[in-house]
């Protein structure tokens, strides 16, 4: 965990724990290297979903002057955009159908931090609910879980994660959740679609603090 934080620290490179393995066996190694020898450590994943997390956990959630600074000095490019393939009919009727089915259905991915909201958000809540990874190893044949993307994309409108659909109805993503709880919106929807209430008014602690620790001071509390 030490040579991650090191690793974002001195060296920009934002990796998870395997990560930082990597590198700290690839050290060792190269110090009983022969002379000349090329070690390769290939750091597969980002840090992207450790941030909430204890490997950053000694970082603020704000960031300083001198951070802001760096941050401004940086070309903002986003990343390309995912290249999904068509609709297909077969996919298009396994969302419908999933959809239809489950009372309370959260399309999502395995390791996003949103994801990880509505999840955190929902069992704190006792709210039963399916969750579907379409980026886990279950739908990697044949690319299906970026077929059912496509899909979901093709009904939502949307490419972000989560998507949440409650009674069939397309519902929104993690912010839509969090602001709709607050506002007692989500409760009526959930209640209407037949979803057991008895825990709702357990739920004492403000639905924000289930977003993203770098998200938790933000403006959509106050809407």
């Amino acid at each position: 965990m030490e040579m991650s934080r090191n690793l974002a620290r001195f060296e920009g490179i934002l990796t998870g724990t395997s990560g930082g393995g990597t590198v700290s066996a690839a050290l060792e190694l190269a110090q009983t290297a022969p002379p000349g020898t090329n070690v390769l450590a290939i750091l597969a994943d980002t840090a992207e979903r450790y941030l909430s997390t204890p490997l950053f956990d000694r970082i603020e959630a704000d960031m300083t002057s001198e951070e802001i600074a760096i941050s401004a000095s940086t070309p903002d490019t986003p990343p390309p955009p995912i290249d999904l393939p068509a609709v297909s009919e077969d996919a298009l009727a396994f969302v419908q159908n999933q959809n239809s089915k489950n009372k309370v259905l959260v399309w999502s991915l395995e390791y996003c931090e949103f994801c990880w909201t509505i999840f955190r958000l929902f069992d704190a809540a006792g709210v039963p609910y399916r969750a579907i990874n379409v980026d886990s190893f279950e739908y990697a044949k044949d690319n299906m879980g970026n077929k059912y993307r496509s899909a979901l994309q093709s009904i939502t409108d949307c490419n972000t994660f989560p998507q949440c659909f409650i009674d069939g109805a397309f519902f929104g993503g993690a912010a839509d959740a969090v602001m709709k709880w607050k506002s007692g919106e989500l409760q009526e929807i959930l209640i209407a679609a037949g979803i057991n209430d008895e825990k709702f008014d357990c739920l004492e602690v403000d639905p924000f603090e289930f977003l993203p620790k770098w998200m938790s001071a933000n403006p959509l509390r106050s809407k």
